[in-house]
């Protein structure tokens, strides 16, 4: 069925872009990773413009 002209082609999509997707997912999970280490790190943890500095001091008395 043709819907607005187009038609089905039989190209494979996720195929050829899985190296690439794998890649992204692992470079997503990575810089959280990082981001989370370098938020809680000591140098940062008790700075005023941490976002995250009342959770980290709350997660620090328990």
């Amino acid at each position: 069925m043709a819907f607005f002209g187009l038609r089905k082609w039989p190209t494979p999509f996720l195929k050829p872009m899985w190296p690439f997707m794998a890649a992204g997912s692992i470079t997503f999970y990575l810089v959280a990773k990082l981001q989370d280490a370098a938020v809680r790190s000591p140098e940062f943890a008790k700075d005023p413009r941490n976002p995250y500095a009342a959770q980290i001091a709350k997660e620090a008395h328990h």
